[in-house]
């Protein structure tokens, strides 16, 4: 479908200037090919910001890995971190977390160290712990996350605190179809790119996040525009007004977006916005 065509077509016009809040996924959709932040989507977003638009990040990043671009951005509202597993304040709080759960944890573990996979646990103050490296792990570093050394993550402390369990594997790894048959319908299971395949509490994801946080803002979801281009970003889109996807995004999230903009490499992010949101032109 045409970039605006489902946007001016959905039973009812959504008018343009109608939008308070910007919430948008980091990695693959926000931020280049590189995990930086192009100059024109940090200004489209400054400019809605400047408008009264308020601007959240969704994104499976823990807090540490986020937190230099909330800085960037000065933004003030609460923020979406592990793919909705943690909400943190302006102040970098920890304002709610769901964790996976304990009645979980250990057989998950030994399930995955059993088939010869190393998984991280990420807890639910951020911090990525492993026992067995695996060079796989690279692709997590990568996008700025720091892994941390642990001599037994299967111990009754990380058991508590975990609030996503990861594995780095592609989708066509034999264990993400093993894991999502054997507990799909007990956890949250979700991949956020090619080598970020997260396991976390059914209840924990970006949109349950997101809908907490309309509920204390006042905001109706009519005037949410929601961003992205992973599977983690689907609840999202069950939420928000006007769902936008970059042109590099899975087919699904294609298929459930309202508008296709360009791709993250080519700042799709902040043509959308001007288009759709701040009506000016897209051109760069």
């Amino acid at each position: 479908m045409p970039d605006n065509q489902k946007f001016e077509t959905m039973g009812m016009v959504k008018e343009r200037n109608m939008f308070q809040l910007i919430v948008t996924d980091v990695d693959g959709t926000l931020l280049d090919g590189n995990s930086k932040l192009p100059d024109y989507n940090k200004k489209a977003l400054l400019a809605c910001k400047a408008k009264g638009i308020g601007i959240i990040l969704a994104t499976g990043k823990t807090i540490d890995a986020v937190y230099p671009l909330i800085k960037e951005l000065d933004l003030g509202l609460p923020q979406i971190t592990q793919s909705g597993a943690t909400t943190i304040d302006r102040n970098f709080t920890i304002t709610h977390s769901v964790l996976v759960g304990q009645e979980h944890f250990f057989g998950l573990i030994r399930v995955i160290k059993k088939r010869g996979y190393s998984p991280l646990v990420c807890l639910g103050d951020g911090k990525i712990f492993y026992d067995q490296y695996h060079p796989n792990m690279e692709h997590i570093k990568a996008v700025g996350e720091k892994i941390i050394k642990a001599d037994q993550i299967e111990t009754d402390y990380f058991s508590r605190q975990a609030a996503v369990i990861s594995i780095p594997i592609k989708e066509t790894d034999p264990l993400d179809g093993f894991l999502r048959k054997q507990y799909g319908h007990k956890l949250q299971i979700v991949r956020s790119g090619a080598y970020f395949f997260d396991i976390l509490h059914k209840k924990a994801t970006k949109g349950n996040a997101l809908l907490a946080i309309l509920k204390k803002l006042g905001i109706p979801k009519s005037r949410v525009v929601a961003l992205g281009d992973s599977y983690n970003d689907l609840s999202l889109f069950e939420v928000a007004g006007l769902n936008i996807a970059v042109k590099n995004s899975y087919p699904k999230i294609l298929e459930k977006a309202d508008i296709v903009t360009d791709t993250n490499h080519d700042c799709g992010l902040g043509k959308a916005l001007y288009k759709h949101v701040l009506t000016q032109d897209a051109s760069i």
